[in-house]
């Protein structure tokens, strides 16, 4: 009887062993595959209580007077992983008011093009010398997904960029790669902390900000640094550099491609709104096809790539890709979105830009459907899915169902201070807005109250979640929450 219970002990723990040993994980950008699909997923809730979701827990914050910078979250070796920029104050008294504030669309209208590229030269020059009022650190943060505890921190003094540059870390084989300000880009232990090493990667800086993140493959880690660069991964030296002008590109991030031969390729959406495939290991372009693409991240499935331009003419493109070359399929012009990347889920592309999703069908690149977005000025932030869900994070959170017949919405929410996620019906009666809305200056009263507790509480703009064995990962004003989405979470 002893024997049985030691073998059914050693049963049990060699199954958690092999059940972590498999566990779906979230490593780079956009995920293992890049593509925003958790290809693996227990079943989701398609509905949220009456009283919202808690998070099952909620970081320390990643930030200083600031939101830290854009980098999404990744999830590797039972821990969730983020980089952040950060900036705080030195010294007192105040800025003085901006000269050169920025001007939104609708308030360039009194200026000509070359006036308004003066204008912009002024106020970059004016935010450099702003900036030097400031102390800036880079850190990243290894916390337990099962506590939310902090593990470790990697901190150092960093500098001034036009926008704090902290894009998504890679975790490959227990190493973590990302690019710091500067055109710096390192490597840490993943388990630690410790730093491996550092490259200074060439080329001028005055505030350049650079959000694209690491593509390891052939042993060698691949950015676009200002141009695209491909250091070997055990020592960080430059293996090559790409053409300055040819490779130029800031916010695009390559992505994985075999070709029929086996070989593997890099995807990149690098100059003159083109999309190239390059040889990982020598930095050898093979073609490059005109896509009208810039900032996004191309989506690979199959032999066939999509591309999202930054506007409704640039639209959303699908290549026929081959080791020599790549055919254009189709051409979508009902979006476009700066740096939102689309996903594939069977036979559909679904995409987010101005204000509209779009669900497009795959093989013909004919809409099955298009839906508006209530959201003042959603952009940047990519799409994640899972279990036939589709799940976009910007000022709130949307889930809607992966069905091409119609759009179905299932969760839209919000989030107060705490993290809770919860129906802004639900965080209007807790904080009694209809009998505010009643007294003596009482919707500028309630508006205040939504925004200081809610409205400002949200994702954070332009990073992206990640979702592992149904728990997404956010960055929320407070810190990186984490949720239980899977049909019998709490």
């Amino acid at each position: 009887m002893q024997l049985l219970r030691t073998i059914g002990k050693s049963v049990c723990v060699l199954t958690l062993v092999a059940n972590i040993a498999t566990a779906a994980e979230w490593r780079q950008w956009r995920g293992d595959e890049r593509n925003g699909v958790a290809a693996q997923s227990p079943a989701l809730r398609a509905s949220l209580p009456a009283d919202g979701l808690k998070p099952v827990w909620l970081s320390e914050s990643m930030a200083a007077g600031n939101d830290g910078g854009w980098g999404s979250p990744v999830i590797a070796d039972g821990k969730a992983f983020v980089f952040v920029h950060s900036r705080e104050k030195v010294g007192d008294g105040n800025l003085p008011p901006r000269k050169y504030p920025y001007l939104s669309d609708d308030k360039r209208g009194h200026l000509t093009a070359e006036q308004y590229a003066e204008y912009e030269v002024n106020r970059r020059a004016e935010d450099f010398e702003r900036g030097k009022q400031f102390k800036y650190q880079e850190i990243v943060y290894a916390i337990d997904i099962a506590t939310g505890k902090t593990l470790w921190k990697n901190e150092r003094l960093s500098i001034y960029t036009r926008f704090l540059q902290s894009g998504t870390p890679a975790v490959v084989d227990g190493k973590l790669y990302i690019l710091g300000a500067g055109r710096t880009a390192r490597c840490l232990d993943a388990a630690t902390g410790k730093d491996l090493w550092q490259t200074k990667i060439p080329g001028e800086f005055h505030d350049e900000f650079f959000m694209s993140s690491f593509a390891i493959v052939d042993n060698t880690a691949v950015v676009l640094a200002g141009y695209l660069v491909g250091l070997d991964i055990k020592s960080g030296e430059i293996l090559w550099q790409g053409d300055a002008n040819a490779t130029k590109g800031t916010h695009s991030s390559a992505v994985t491609w075999t070709g029929p031969s086996g070989k593997p390729w890099l995807i990149v959406n690098v100059a003159g709104s083109s999309t190239a495939a390059i040889e990982p290991r020598t930095g050898k372009e093979a073609w490059r096809v005109k896509s009208e693409a810039n900032l996004s991240t191309p989506v690979i499935v199959g032999n066939k790539c999509i591309t999202l331009g930054n506007s409704r003419r640039a639209g959303m493109r699908c290549f026929e890709l081959s080791e020599t070359g790549a055919k254009e399929l189709w051409v979508y012009n009902g979006l476009g979105d700066k740096g939102s990347s689309p996903l594939v889920l069977g036979d559909y592309v679904y995409a987010q830009g101005e204000k509209r999703l779009a669900c497009v069908d795959l093989a013909t690149g004919k809409a099955a459907w298009m839906a508006q977005l209530d959201l003042t000025n959603p952009q940047y932030t990519s799409l994640v899915a899972a279990d036939g869900k589709v799940i976009y994070a910007y000022d709130g959170l949307l889930c809607f169902a992966a069905d091409p017949s119609e759009f179905k919405s299932l969760i839209t929410a919000k989030f107060d201070k705490s993290g809770r996620m919860a129906s802004e019906a639900y965080f209007r009666e807790q904080l009694k807005i209809a009998t505010v809305e009643k007294e003596a200056g009482g919707p500028e009263k309630a508006a205040r109250l939504m925004q200081d507790n809610v409205n400002s509480q949200g994702p954070l703009a332009c990073s992206s979640p990640a979702i592992v064995d149904g728990r997404l990962y956010v960055r929320l004003k407070a810190g990186l929450a984490c949720f239980d989405l899977t049909a019998s979470g709490q």
